[in-house]
């Protein structure tokens, strides 16, 4: 479901848009970077007016990154090249996979607490971390941390370790301040693209990987 407050306005239908192309693999049909970007932009602002929440349900399953801009920083050191948005390419493939907790007796699955699996695959090699995230309640805000990581060639699991604080960073993640993690500000999140805005600043659309569109 969308965001309160965005609705299918233009500035939505031009990242739909973006959706079709992507899952149909037709890359003419794709909007400009700049109109990509213009309709992001508008459509945060419009979160921002209805101050618009998610809940952890609406961002589950497999999404595919398929544009992105460059943080403040990136945006200082390389100009507008990288601050006007850019779509990745189709290698290697990066997707994130939310998943809510599922341990009833803790209450977990009401909770906002999940799991993120974020995997980049070239060919056989496939590069994955993983780690806990929480959909803050009342608000577009997920905080997510990863705390483990792992390359696989093919079916076989080349190594497998810790990430950052690793187990003990996990045991404490949804205790730490918001400040003190990572996140990803929503401001639209629909059945076929969910588009944020990172702590760094900079802004990231992905589209699901499973449902193929129709315009």
């Amino acid at each position: 479901m969308a965001i309160a407050g965005t609705g299918l306005t233009q500035e939505a239908a031009v990242l739909r848009q973006v959706a079709i192309a992507q899952q149909s693999g037709n890359s003419s049909d794709r909007p400009t970077p700049e109109a990509v970007v213009a309709a992001m932009v508008a459509l945060e602002k419009g979160c921002r007016k209805g101050r618009g929440a998610i809940a952890l349900a609406d961002l589950l399953g497999e999404w595919r990154l398929t544009f992105v801009t460059g943080t403040k920083k990136t945006r200082q050191r390389a100009g507008k090249a990288i601050g006007a948005g850019r779509y990745l390419p189709g290698i290697p493939r990066i997707t994130i996979t939310y998943e809510r907790e599922t341990d009833e007796q803790d209450g977990a699955q009401g909770s906002g607490l999940g799991r993120a699996v974020n995997r980049i695959q070239l060919g056989a090699l496939g590069v994955t971390v993983a780690g806990p995230i929480e959909a803050i309640a009342n608000t577009p805000i997920l905080a997510f941390d990863f705390t483990q990581w792992s390359v696989a060639l093919g079916a076989w699991e080349v190594y497998c370790g810790e990430l950052g604080g690793g187990v003990a960073s996990d045991a404490t993640f949804a205790e730490r301040p918001l400040k003190e993690r990572p996140f990803f500000n929503y401001f639209w999140v629909s059945e076929t693209a969910i588009a944020a805005r990172g702590k760094g600043g900079g802004l990231a659309l992905w589209v699901k990987t499973e449902t193929v569109l129709s315009p």
